[in-house]
């Protein structure tokens, strides 16, 4: 497509290298008691967010929409990297939106559910993560948990992350449900879901384009 259009795509954190380390923060990860998961009880976050991330890059290099991955394979790239990348792109070459895409964890391991964060305050993406949240919705409806933070009248979550503060498009960072949870990550390992997250997302990225 030859609109002034580009997605900026950041896979959260790191992945596996190609000798097996894990090249991002230990809390990354999670060993279950039971279950397969990338290798065998282990769940990467790093490496879930990229799948999710490579299978919203093969979806767009269908649709002809221009992306940028501003994440690396396997290392975690700074957040500053990732940013100054993805705000050098919007001002020389397309304008866009940002979407980090991340699993959550919690201390007690007992939390479940999907949540949609933006910056503080009335920003140019409140609407796209409400867009999100209901192509979430629309596809998954009642199989996962749902945590809104409806106190402004919308559903996403506010924060003061770093690529959502930084970047001078509008940007939301997904967390897609809780890889240290049992319940949540037999969900998430599953190749049905990452397809369903996947669609949910280039479905806002086409409304995004719309507008």
């Amino acid at each position: 497509m030859g609109i002034n259009f580009c997605v900026f795509l950041d896979a959260g954190h790191g992945g596996l290298s190609p000798n097996g380390s894990y090249t991002t923060a230990p809390g990354k990860m999670f060993e279950h008691a039971s279950g397969e998961f990338h290798r065998g009880s282990v769940f990467y976050e790093g490496v879930w967010n990229r799948q999710l991330t490579a299978r919203v890059a093969s979806k767009l290099d269908k649709l002809d929409i221009t992306y940028i991955e501003v994440s690396h394979a396997y290392l975690d790239l700074s957040l500053e990297y990732r940013v100054n990348k993805a705000n050098w792109y919007h001002r020389n070459f397309k304008q866009g939106i940002y979407i980090s895409n991340h699993a959550n964890a919690s201390e007690s391991h007992q939390a479940r559910g999907f949540e949609v964060y933006t910056s503080p305050g009335l920003t140019r993406a409140d609407a796209m993560a409400e867009r999100h949240w209901q192509n979430v919705k629309d596809i998954l409806g009642d199989r996962i948990n749902y945590r809104p933070d409806t106190r402004d009248g919308d559903n996403d979550r506010e924060a003061g992350f770093y690529v959502l503060q930084k970047t001078l498009m509008p940007a939301m960072l997904i967390e897609h449900l809780f890889f240290d949870n049992a319940e949540d990550a037999r969900l998430l390992i599953q190749d049905e879901y990452i397809e369903y997250f996947a669609e949910a997302q280039v479905r806002t990225i086409i409304q995004q384009m719309a507008l």
